[in-house]
């Protein structure tokens, strides 16, 4: 070989098939697939034994088939307009942390403030058969420039405005914003400062009204 020559391109192996799993099991294409997903009637020994082979050959199994059979792909699309990932981060790592172990997993999708581009990360959601989708934002008093109304799958809404009747998740400034003032009074302070915010945000006009209440 010259040193000019150029290596040849590595090739990636194809993935290991149920038949090669049952090939070498010495089983049945069908017995293996009951095996591996848990059904039909077989000796423990038997169970195992393809499984094992399965796991020895890196065997994968085709999710989206496997989804179809469930009717359930343990997916979950997180859809956000936050791009500073200010709250979008921390709710995805929560709601992965409380979804991990159950066995679903969660990919998230910037929409910006693009309502075409929010569609097509919705469509792509729903080809992929995702079991439900949760909507944050930027600010809890708007809406993402999207429609997610009348979609096949469940929508929860996080920390953005919720569309009429679905299930929001907000933080409840004034109560929290009161409860604040409340525990200086509590410790007999009187000259309370409240230090707000832009006045384009409906939260900073809800906080401050519960700071004057309470004083």
């Amino acid at each position: 070989m010259s040193a000019d020559a150029e290596p040849a391109p590595v090739s990636a192996k194809p993935p290991v098939t149920l038949r090669e799993v049952a090939a070498a099991a010495g089983v049945s294409v069908a017995t293996a697939s009951k095996a591996l997903n848990g059904q039909g009637r077989m000796t423990t020994e038997t169970r195992e034994r393809i499984r094992e082979t399965a796991r020895s050959l890196g065997f994968r199994p085709n999710s989206l088939a496997q989804s179809l059979l469930r009717k359930r792909s343990f997916t979950v699309g997180l859809l956000t307009n936050d791009t500073y990932g200010r709250f979008s981060l921390p709710l995805m790592a929560g709601v992965s942390d409380a979804l991990v172990d159950n066995g679903v997993s969660v990919f998230l999708c910037n929409v910006e403030d693009d309502q075409r581009l929010g569609q097509l990360h919705v469509e792509a959601m729903l080809d992929k058969r995702v079991d439900g989708i949760i909507a944050t934002g930027k600010r809890i008093d708007r809406h993402l420039p999207i429609d997610l109304s009348n979609l096949r799958v469940p929508v929860v809404y996080a920390f953005t405005q919720p569309d009429p009747g679905a299930v929001g998740l907000v933080s409840d400034d004034a109560d929290g914003a009161r409860l604040a003032v409340e525990h200086f009074v509590r410790l007999g302070r009187r000259r309370i400062a409240h230090v707000s915010g832009p006045a384009s945000f409906a939260v900073v006009h809800a906080r401050a009204e519960a700071y004057r209440d309470v004083l």
